[in-house]
């Protein structure tokens, strides 16, 4: 039976993991929570919202290579163990969650847009479990860079304003 009991409280923290409206300039990117576990510790993570209020340029003229990885969108928030460097783009991550421009949804992810070129990402599942030794980290990324490719000049930064708001469970697995 699924029952909470006190000593479940006592090993258990859920831990927010928010970065409120803030602008990300083109390549930029932000650490927004990190959490280090250990045995016998684990990390839940199930829920994560990543919202573009604004872009400073028309998403709709922003080509592949304008993206510094094509596949990870627009923006995204990337789950990592043990990043040490380096935009976090070009490194394996644990999870992600995109603000794509189009509405090409996969299972974890729902984009909604309107008319104003904004953009809503919610990622509602699946239950995801870590509980290898390590640091993990959430990270915020712009994933834009300038391309001679596109009709955006060369000398135009592409910056959006993000927001992201999730929570981790953090547990002392035992005892």
């Amino acid at each position: 039976m699924a029952f909470l009991t006190e000593a479940k409280v006592a090993k258990t923290l859920d831990i927010p993991v928010n970065l409120p409206a803030t602008e990300v300039k083109q390549g930029d990117w932000l650490i927004v929570a990190t959490i280090k576990i250990s045995s016998p510790m684990k990390l839940t993570y199930q829920f994560m919202t990543l919202q573009m209020l604004s872009s400073s340029v028309d998403t709709s003229l922003i080509v592949a290579g304008n993206k510094v990885s094509p596949s990870l969108d627009l923006a995204f928030i990337g789950l990592y163990r043990n990043y040490l460097s380096g935009h976090p783009g070009t490194q394996p991550a644990l999870d992600v969650v995109k603000i794509r421009e189009t509405d090409n949804s996969q299972l974890d992810c729902i984009p909604i847009t309107d008319i104003s070129g904004q953009f809503i990402t919610v990622r509602f599942a699946p239950l995801v479990t870590y509980a290898t030794a390590g640091v993990y980290s959430f990270i915020v990324a712009n994933n834009m860079q300038s391309s001679a490719t596109s009709t955006i000049p060369l000398t135009t930064s592409i910056d959006f304003k993000l927001c992201a708001t999730g929570q981790i469970r953090l547990e002392l697995e035992g005892s």
